[in-house]
């Protein structure tokens, strides 16, 4: 800074003499170069500025999603079994394997899955069961009626319960809706022949923890 004055005065003195206008000097500009820099804290902020927000994913994130839940079919029942450890089917003790929807017993004693089946939820967990007519055949003139449920565990068929539905009375439908199981099944008045059938009959079912609860029925008149 005294480099810079002592020309500058003597520039002064000599202008004096010569007559000339005083020549006064600006206070220090700042380098424009410099203050064209960004600090430390604004280049900061320009950086967030200038990069904007990634666009999203063309692939959605399913992480968070709930897994499908398949339901069971017809087909599967076919090779399921009659029973488990804590609900026996019909007394006996060990679950009874189906193999092609049949089952024979020791004793003569035959087991037949009937159509149709129906398929629904039953549970409330959103994954469709199974509901269908099976017959058993003691090998004399009885002839006993049952709708057994299977529940949907990882779309696997696993037995729930049994609804003992007569002796020689054919269930003509089955089908789930609401959470509800309507079946449809031929019997007869309690003062009948066991023989015959007169009332075709429409029940309605809930299940109730482990077993399946009639809710309601309606009977009409059947003339074979």
């Amino acid at each position: 800074m005294r480099r810079t004055l002592l020309p500058v005065a003597a520039l002064a003195l000599v202008a004096a003499l010569s007559g000339c206008v005083t020549i006064t000097t600006p206070p220090d500009a700042p380098d424009p170069a410099a203050s064209a820099r960004p600090t430390a804290s604004t280049a900061g902020a320009d950086d967030e500025t200038a990069d904007p927000d990634p666009a999203p994913s063309a692939v959605p994130d399913t992480s968070g999603a709930p897994a499908t839940l398949r339901a069971l079919t017809c087909e599967q029942l076919k090779t399921a079994a009659l029973g488990n450890g804590t609900e026996r089917y019909n007394g006996y003790a060990e679950p009874i394997p189906l193999v092609d929807g049949v089952w024979s017993g020791e004793d003569g004693t035959v087991v037949h899955m009937q159509q149709p089946c129906a398929v629904g939820d039953l549970t409330g967990d959103e994954a469709a069961d199974a509901l269908v007519p099976v017959l058993m055949d003691g090998g004399g003139t009885g002839k006993f009626w049952q709708v057994v449920m299977y529940g949907n565990i990882d779309g696997q068929p696993v037995y729930v319960t049994m609804v003992d539905i007569g002796d020689r009375t054919p269930v003509e439908s089955v089908s789930i809706r609401s959470r509800r199981a309507t079946v449809v099944y031929l019997t007869r008045p309690e003062d009948a022949s066991s023989a015959e059938v007169a009332v075709r009959r429409t029940a309605v079912y809930e299940l109730s923890g482990s077993r399946l609860v009639e809710i309601s029925r309606t009977d009409t008149p059947y003339t074979p």
